[in-house]
């Protein structure tokens, strides 16, 4: 060989790992299935934890307005409660000031026309049962302007005897012949309303 030719360097040979080391460092299959499961269980773990968080702000949002809708129904409940319909107890009250405001006002006027006096006999004496007896009536009037003398009604402007004068002695005949027998004297306003004096003579 000459001198000229380029020296080759030959490196040693790298030795195998031992199958010992191999083997060792290789993590059996139980192993890495329990790390699976273990992995796998965090996650649920955590998925679960994420569930419930989110459920409890779900929950303390929905709370919230739950306590604002009481709220109102309490002022609501107040409301009723105050019992303003009690405190008008007042209205006993009332009723005795509506005593004294029922007699507060003045009593009615009389009736208009009216009687201001009226005087008569309600008996007949009579000697027998073919004479006349004559009797004799008086009366006053207030706000009459027209009279009526009537025998045997009670309405002497609708059956009228005679007209009389408002205020007046009068002096008619009895007939003896009747057990008894009814006179009138109506009076009437110049409104048209009528006020009635009616007296029942016996025979005696």
């Amino acid at each position: 060989m000459s001198d000229d030719t380029p020296t080759e360097r030959f490196e040693p040979p790298t030795a195998p790992l031992p199958a010992a080391t191999a083997t060792a460092t290789a993590e059996p299959p139980e192993e890495g299935r329990k790390r699976g499961m273990l992995i796998a269980l965090i996650a649920i773990a955590a998925a679960i934890l994420i569930a419930l968080i989110v459920l409890i702000v779900v929950l303390v949002g929905n709370a919230g307005s739950p306590e604002a809708s009481p709220a109102p129904t309490a002022t609501l409940s107040e409301s009723p409660s105050p019992t303003p319909e009690e405190t008008e107890s007042p209205e006993p009250s009332d009723e005795p000031s509506a005593s004294p405001s029922a007699t507060t006002p003045p009593p009615p006027p009389p009736q208009s026309p009216s009687f201001a006096t009226f005087s008569g006999p309600d008996r007949a004496s009579c000697p027998d049962t073919s004479s006349a007896v004559a009797i004799t009536w008086s009366w006053s009037s207030t706000n009459a302007v027209r009279a009526w003398f009537g025998i045997g009604t009670t309405d002497a402007r609708a059956e009228p005897f005679e007209s009389v004068p408002t205020t007046v002695t009068y002096t008619f005949n009895y007939q003896c012949s009747e057990p008894s027998q009814i006179y009138t004297v109506t009076l009437e306003d110049s409104a048209g309303r009528v006020t009635h004096a009616t007296v029942e003579i016996v025979r005696q």
